[in-house]
């Protein structure tokens, strides 16, 4: 699909090595999501990545117009010291359509739409980037959907196709029918809830001024331009809070774990709910049984008691038929172990501020300890706002790069921070960067 860019003219002499860019070896203009691999041989960030190529370009009025087209591609960076492990080159955003829908065990899940509209699902391996498995073999129990996919227009493939972290990978047939498939299985069942939706695949937004501490404790982060931590329903900054200027948190998107989070949730308010009915049939009894023996004991406030129980039961399955969001009302801290939580701020009111990440560490009724702060060289806190410096140009001036991608997730010891098309390693123990690397 050919694209139109208009841009100021100041960056026209930006544009004479834009003609050519190899999808193998180019820089990367944007990421579309990615996904932290764990094996017996080590970690592995994958990347599906955008690569702009520029066709022609002309000018007047002050502008400069041009047209070009987009490839993208996946890549395998081995955790340890940041170094491409493998590429796959995929072919136009139109014309060959890549859309990854997971990562379950030892297997990327992909549909593709190619340039014969043909819609397949493949699986690829986290390391080599390998084709693993094609429709036959994942489609095996359910084999009358290969053949009848939904066939949608390539920018549309969100709309039928992704993962729900309950139920498995989601497709959609040419009815407009979801299914649901299990990835460890194979077994595909048809979904027949009507209220179901499709939960959004990517979420570029990684920051929050709320977040859930736990199930019982919300953060906010309160004031302007310099933020500071309070808890929620509450306006008393946390003890030794030094403040962080136009602070966010870094907030968890990583869906298994959540998951994980909410069925420990659910279990918890299934038992409430179970506890709470055996108190009220074990009370409902005793009432009726003083009542047919007539003892002319009040029993008003054993009726009271099992009003406010019913009540609380209700509470509770209310709850539960409502958490729709694997998050509920609030994001989740990103948490490297049980207390240290981390925060993102500018190192300046100045437009070219940079990227200052801090970690610090809490429990409630303790004071707040900084951990430690780093500043991570050559991220800018607002990329809108730092066109004009020089780290800015080396990046734009290899194709027309998008920023609004930014991704994180924790490792064992290091925490990985995907911002501005890069990645940077950083250790958790000591906020050192291990490694960093430009997509």
């Amino acid at each position: 699909m050919i694209r139109l860019y208009v841009l100021p003219i100041a960056f026209l002499f930006l544009l004479s090595g834009c003609f050519f860019k190899s999808d193998k070896t180019g820089s990367a203009d944007g990421i579309i999501c990615e996904y932290l691999y764990t094996d017996s041989a080590g970690q592995v960030l994958i990347t599906h990545e955008k690569v702009f190529h520029a066709t022609s370009k002309s000018s007047g009025r002050g502008y400069t117009r041009i047209s070009g087209f987009t490839n993208t591609r996946l890549s395998a960076y081995d955790v340890k010291d940041g170094h491409l492990l493998a590429r796959t080159i995929f072919g136009g955003e139109s014309e060959d359509a890549c859309l990854l829908l997971a990562l379950t065990g030892n297997q990327l899940w992909c549909v593709r739409k190619n340039e014969n509209e043909q819609v397949t699902l493949q699986t690829y391996d986290p390391r080599t980037l390998k084709v693993k498995a094609s429709a036959d073999q994942l489609l095996l129990q359910a084999s009358f959907l290969k053949e009848h996919l939904a066939n949608p227009e390539w920018y549309q493939l969100p709309q039928f196709y992704g993962y729900d972290a309950g139920r498995g990978i989601i497709l959609s047939d040419d009815q407009g029918f979801h299914y649901a498939l299990n990835p460890a299985t194979l077994k595909v069942e048809k979904i027949t809830d009507v209220s179901y939706q499709l939960p959004p695949l990517n979420d570029p937004d990684i920051t929050g001024s709320h977040t859930a501490y736990n199930d019982s404790v919300v953060l906010r982060l309160d004031g302007s331009p310099r933020n500071y931590l309070v808890i929620e329903n509450g306006s008393r900054r946390l003890e030794n809070d030094p403040g962080f200027l136009k602070g966010s948190f870094l907030v968890d998107k990583n869906l298994s774990r959540l998951q994980q989070m909410q069925s420990g949730q659910m279990q918890e308010v299934r038992s409430l709910i179970s506890q709470q009915k055996s108190m009220v049939d074990s009370l409902q009894m005793l009432a009726d049984s003083l009542r047919r023996n007539k003892t002319g004991v009040n029993i008003r406030s054993m009726e009271a008691a099992i009003h406010d129980m019913q009540n609380r039961i209700d509470n509770l399955v209310r709850r539960a038929a409502s958490s729709n969001r694997l998050t509920g009302n609030n994001d989740r801290l990103l948490l490297a172990g049980s207390d240290n939580f981390f925060v993102l701020q500018a190192s300046s009111t100045n437009k070219d501020a940079g990227l200052l990440l801090s970690s610090l560490q809490w429990t409630p009724g303790q004071p707040l300890r900084l951990h430690w702060q780093s500043k991570l060289t050559g991220l800018f806190f607002d990329a809108s706002n730092a066109k004009e410096t020089n780290a800015f140009k080396e990046v734009f001036s290899s194709g027309n790069p998008e920023f609004t991608f930014r991704w994180a997730d924790v490792t064992r010891q290091q925490l990985l921070l995907t911002w501005m098309l890069h990645t940077t390693c950083i250790d958790i123990r000591t906020g050192k960067v291990v490694w960093q690397i430009k997509h």
